[in-house]
């Protein structure tokens, strides 16, 4: 009776301990990963950001409204988005530093709405830049297709050359701005990775 005794105090204090450290392999998880996710969107996300803005300005000239096309626009939506992820990955390391402490330790459920929330932050902005990368490289490979049979150049008209038409230009522009497409799916591939690790870790714990 004794032993069987000892043996149910040890398996309490086992459950004890372990609910106890389980949250704080979980708060170190949420740091390293809100970190990391910080990092590499802030990374990401600034080529775009410049683009974006560099447009804008641009584009000033002509009315803010007039100026603007529903692509420019949803381009807008798309970094406004993932600033709201960026803050949510910082909102990630906030968390972490509550969910060391018992008194301020938020639930299971509460965490998994706030990852959730992030999770579905990013893919809207997998959906939105896919769309816009789908139409401006259509559009693109549209004006490959107009160009001479043959051409290996694709420059500017000058005086006496007829290489192709000039609504058939590639410029650089252009270039910057599929690379910029290309930074902020990266952007939104680190913020679901990060979210749906973190819910897996979530979902393993008691």
């Amino acid at each position: 009776m004794k032993m069987l005794n000892l043996y149910d105090e040890a398996l309490l204090m086992f459950n004890f301990l372990s609910s106890s450290t389980n949250p704080q392999h979980l708060a170190r998880s949420f740091l390293w990963l809100g970190r990391i996710g910080l990092i590499l969107q802030i990374f990401l996300g600034f080529i775009p950001l410049l683009v974006v803005v560099a447009y804008v300005l641009s584009q000033s000239g002509q009315g803010l409204i007039g100026g603007f096309s529903f692509g420019l626009w949803l381009a807008i939506a798309c970094l406004i988005i993932l600033m709201f992820s960026i803050y949510w990955c910082f909102r990630y390391t906030n968390l972490a530093n509550k969910l060391r402490k018992a008194e301020t330790r938020p639930s299971k459920s509460q965490v998994v709405r706030h990852l959730q929330l992030g999770l579905l932050a990013n893919i809207v902005i997998l959906i939105i830049t896919v769309i816009i990368a789908l139409f401006r490289v259509g559009e693109l490979t549209f004006k490959l297709l107009t160009l001479p049979q043959g051409a290996t150049v694709i420059a500017p008209n000058k005086i006496g050359t007829t290489l192709a038409t000039p609504g058939a230009l590639i410029t650089p522009s252009n270039m910057i701005a599929i690379q910029a497409m290309l930074n902020v799916i990266a952007a939104g591939l680190v913020g679901v990775i990060v979210a749906l690790l973190l819910l897996y870790k979530v979902g393993k714990q008691p």
